[in-house]
This record gives structure tokens, sequence and C-alpha cells, in this order.
């Protein structure tokens, strides 16, 4: 197994046996009760993640409590998915390929006060929340 595929395991396992989330589909979707989860995987070397339109067409802020909950090395980064959404993914933003549908890229900036940067239009920067395992077991589990 290689080293992404073992992290995205372990990122699996928490979301799945600790947090009491399903799965939904094979998709980094992820949901429980009014819970709506985007988990999407990091990649190690450059700290990058997409977010495709289709995961984001599945997502209802007007029924659903959203979160990006991301997962970089040994510790978690969330947002609120609906602002991060509003502020971070513009049209002008938006990237698709022949083979691709419509996504965004970011990267995760890895500091005391950590934030994830759209990888086309640098200037946009997302303060993001560092919340220990803990935190996130008693906050999804209220």
């Amino acid at each position: 197994m290689s080293v992404a595929s073992a992290a995205s395991q372990v990122n699996l396992d928490f979301l799945i046996n600790d947090l009491g989330f399903r799965q939904v589909s094979n998709t980094s979707i992820f949901q429980k009760d009014h819970f709506f989860v985007i988990s999407p995987s990091v990649q190690n070397k450059s700290n990058s993640f997409e977010l495709g339109d289709s995961l984001m067409k599945k997502y209802n802020p007007e029924k659903d409590e959203g979160y990006l909950l991301i997962r970089i090395k040994d510790k978690f980064l969330m947002a609120k998915l609906h602002s991060f959404q509003r502020k971070m993914m513009t049209e002008e933003t938006e990237k698709s390929t022949k083979s691709k549908p419509s996504f965004w890229k970011f990267n995760v900036i890895e500091s005391i006060n950590p934030k994830i940067v759209n990888s086309e239009d640098r200037t946009l920067a997302y303060k993001i929340q560092a919340p220990s395992t803990k935190q996130l077991i008693s906050f999804f589990n209220k």
C-alpha cells in the first residue's frame, strides 16, 4: 500500500469509526444526521487538493451543516463549507479539462495559523481551524 493510500485509509477509519460518518459511494463526501463533510485527500509533497463541482453540487447549505475537513500529515484542518465555497470557489478560478469536469485547486499553507490558498489566484486565502482529534470527536458527536 502506498503512503498516500495508507494516509487515506487512516482518514477513512477516523471519519467512519471515530466520528460516525458514512461515506457516500466512493467519494470524499461523508454524511451523518445534518452534517455534510467533504474530506479531500491532500497530496503530501505539494500540500494541494482539489474540489470538484460535481461534489459541491451534492451540498445543500439550506439543509446541511457543511464542513471541509482536511487531513494533512498528523493533523486535521476544518472550515465551514459554505463560507469557504463563497470566498474561495469563484468562477474566475474554476478549472476544467477535456477529461475532467470543473474543479478548483488549493494549497494548504502550514503555519501557526494555517490557511488555504487558491492555486489559480494566490491572493485568495482562507484562514482555517486546526482542531484536535478530541475536539472533532466532541463536535461531531454532540
